[in-house]
């Protein structure tokens, strides 16, 4: 048996060779038929729904099903369905695309030959029915060793001469014990619950409800959720929590608004969601004292970040999710966010797009505390067969990390899940999952490696998906060569090889936030920090909002089609800031006038806020001028209230000098709009006054004295009588 094996397996590679030269010449023609297919449709068309079992083994009868349906435009009969399978294997993935590629034309990069017997389908079949088919054969008959087949069921009819082919891959497992049982992989799962920002800075409002589709059964979150929960334990999931989806589903737990302007009015009011409160109640129950790690609120493009030297912005975007989390889910994540039950959680951190250089890790390391980071494959040196997807490396300030490489292919597989709608689609997705596992194991059979699965943020498969994907990797017996075990395990593992893997030192993508964008949204920033120190005493919750609704205008969520959603975000976050502002204005005379050197005038300051502010009243003379201006003090003025500070004006010279007022926060930053010029007239009039009102008295006093004189000797000349003497003053 072997030798016949090993004669059909030379024929299939002459066969093939043969084939390869002559594709170029039927490149043309192959062309010409997918242009015709892209104006009519096909007369037959096939599809494969199923496969029992899914990995073969050397008892196993293959058996394929699926649908055909007629489009031909009159009634058919005579149709066939015939399976056809190779005894050579996939090499490597590149085989395996160019098989998926070649369905349409027939081309394969193996040689395909009938297995089984045709399947003969209904006599007849109407123009426009579609009918269901099985054919089968035994697996023994064409493999005898792990790897992964070409499997392609063809339908034609020999009235019209069309047929239509339909393809997917089989695994082989040969089973056995002992030294030649293929060692397989230790397989990973990232499970991500991330999704699209929602709030601003008003409270208790969404920009849009699409979490509240998306929670509720059949939603996104509600399958990814639900699928999670069965098999966390079985799989090891290791759970990757947004804490701003969180927060924004526990918004949707009370009365809530949508939509909405920069004012926070012109709202949709809605309803408390039951599917919010259920969803975050499982969340809770389903990741109590399971491996986690949370990505920095709204996932922040920690890679553009880095690269624009905001580091301060990761550091507050992991505290405030940190915070956020330890909140809603303090069996998780802790009182404070920092670990489970027992205080323990792995730290680590899946960067945009699975892309980072050492200094994106240097940032992850220092200001969110992490020392695993998951990237894509991609980035590995080597691309070389069998590469490991265990690294370790040193960031820039020599600190080891552990390096997890998700496999991308698998990766980009997982992100057609959203458009895997009918039965064949699904299939096809799952089967393709599984048979890219064996491929990956099958490179080195004898080799014992790791397999770190990571979908898209956005990762968008059904319920029935999802599960039918976990449990492939849950050991249960359809994929014997993979082995679940825990992110945690695996970065252990890392962090204990001997050598170092190095990244560049700084690598941009292209797909990160911009630096124009990252500039304009610092400029929000800075004005979203000079309001939160206007205030007196904000609340926690009002303090986080903005802070959320900062870190939102930084989510990676708006790399490239999202960008449209990030200058919303930062337009309505900036004109809030400027009405919130505008709000506070201060109230002073255009002009005093000073008598004399010093004196008084009222400043008032009015708060048109729902918060308490506290300020100071600044004011600024020109280089040397004389006159000199002092204030109270710091004003708290409570919310829509109007408070007033008296200045003291003093000035050692006269003339007219302008001064700048202007309020100032808590740490001396400007408000820049309430900025208002004084002219102060100083012109001494009071002294000049006092000097002629005391000349004008001494004047008079002297008079008094000097007439009193004269009539008292002109009263001791005449010898005046008594009484006159008396009324002169006495004699002395």
């Amino acid at each position: 048996m072997q030798t016949v094996r090993s004669v059909v397996r030379a024929l299939g590679a002459l066969i093939a060779a043969v084939l390869a030269a002559f594709v170029p010449l039927l490149a043309g023609a192959t062309g010409a038929q997918a242009s015709a297919g892209s104006i009519q449709q096909q007369p037959l068309a096939i599809s494969i729904t199923g496969l029992s079992p899914s990995t073969a083994g050397p008892t196993s009868t293959v058996e394929v099903s699926g649908t055909l349906a007629n489009h031909s435009g009159s009634a058919l009969s005579g149709i066939t369905v015939q399976a056809m399978t190779s005894t050579s294997w996939f090499l490597d993935s590149d085989q395996m695309a160019e098989f998926t590629d070649g369905t349409s034309t027939g081309t394969s990069p193996l040689p395909l030959q009938e297995a089984g017997t045709p399947d003969q389908v209904t006599p007849t079949v109407p123009n426009g029915a579609t009918v269901r088919w099985t054919v089968s054969f035994q697996a023994a008959a064409f493999y005898d060793q792990f790897a992964v087949f070409p499997l392609q069921v063809q339908v034609s009819d020999a009235g019209i001469g069309a047929t239509a082919n339909a393809r997917t891959f089989l695994p082989y497992w040969p089973g056995g014990s002992g030294s030649g049982q293929p060692a397989g992989l230790q397989v990973a799962w990232v499970w991500p619950l991330i999704d699209t920002p929602q709030q601003g800075a008003c409270s208790q409002t969404l920009r849009t409800n699409e979490l509240a589709g998306s929670v509720a059964s059949g939603g996104r979150l509600s399958a990814l959720l639900d699928a999670g929960a069965v098999w966390a334990k079985t799989d090891q999931l290791t759970w990757d929590i947004d804490p701003a989806l969180l927060s924004d589903v526990s918004v949707m737990t009370r009365h809530y608004f949508t939509q909405g302007n920069a004012v926070c009015s012109e709202r949709v009011s809605e309803q408390p969601s039951k599917a919010a409160q259920s969803w975050l109640s499982e969340l809770k129950t389903s990741t109590a004292g399971e491996p986690a790690f949370l990505s920095p609120y709204a996932n922040v493009d920690v890679a553009a970040l880095s690269h624009a030297g905001l580091n301060a912005n990761i550091q507050s975007a992991y505290r405030l999710g940190e915070t956020v989390a330890g909140q809603i889910l303090p069996n998780t994540f802790g009182t404070t966010g920092t670990g489970t039950g027992d205080g323990t959680v792995l730290k680590a951190a899946s960067p945009a797009d699975g892309l980072a250089d050492a200094g994106v890790l240097t940032s992850l390391a220092q200001e969110g505390g992490v020392n695993t980071v998951v990237l894509s494959d991609e980035l590995q040196s080597s691309s070389s067969v069998g590469e490991d997807a265990l690294a370790k490396t040193v960031n820039d300030v020599g600190t080891s990390m552990s390096v997890l490489f998700a496999n991308s292919r698998i990766t980009q597989l997982l992100g057609t899940a959203s458009k895997a709608g009918t039965q064949a689609s699904q299939f096809a997705l799952t089967q393709d999952f599984l048979a890219q596992t064996a491929m990956i194991a099958a490179e080195l059979p004898g080799t014992s490696r790791s397999l770190v699965i990571e979908p898209p943020t956005d990762w968008h498969p059904t319920l029935a998906v999802a599960n039918a994907l976990l449990r492939i990797t849950s050991g249960a017996g359809q994929a014997p060569w993979l082995h679940p075990t825990g992110l945690s395990a695996l970065a252990t593992e890392a962090s204990q090889l001997s050598t170092a893997t190095n990244l560049p030192s700084k690598q941009v993508n292209g797909a990160e936030l911009s630096g124009a964008y990252l500039d304009s949204v610092a400029q929000v920033q800075a004005s979203a920090s000079l309001f939160r120190n206007l205030l007196f005493q904000p609340p926690a919750r009002e303090v986080n909002q903005l802070d959320g609704a900062v870190a939102t205008l930084e989510s990676s969520a708006w790399r490239g089609d999202g960008s449209y959603g990030g200058f919303l975000a930062k337009g309505l976050l900036a004109s809030y800031l400027t009405d919130s502002e505008n709000k506070v204005q201060m109230i002073a005379s255009n002009k005093i006038l000073l008598a004399g050197q010093s004196g008084t005038t009222p400043v008032s300051v009015r708060n048109g806020l729902n918060w308490p502010i506290q300020v100071q009243v600044m004011a600024t003379t020109q280089p040397g001028s004389q006159l000199h201006v002092n204030s109270d003090g710091i004003l708290t003025v409570r919310a829509d209230q109007t408070s007033t500070v008296r200045m003291s004006v003093h000035s050692s010279t006269i003339g007219t000098t302008t001064v700048q007022l202007q309020l100032v926060t808590q740490d001396g930053s400007p408000l820049t709009w309430t900025t208002q010029s004084l002219s102060v007239e100083v012109t001494r009039f009071g002294r000049l006054l006092l000097i002629i009102i005391g000349g004008a008295l001494g004047i008079l006093v002297l008079t008094s004295a000097y007439r009193l004189r004269r009539k008292r000797l002109a009263a001791g000349k005449n010898a005046g009588s008594a009484e006159e003497t008396a009324e002169g003053g006495g004699t002395g």
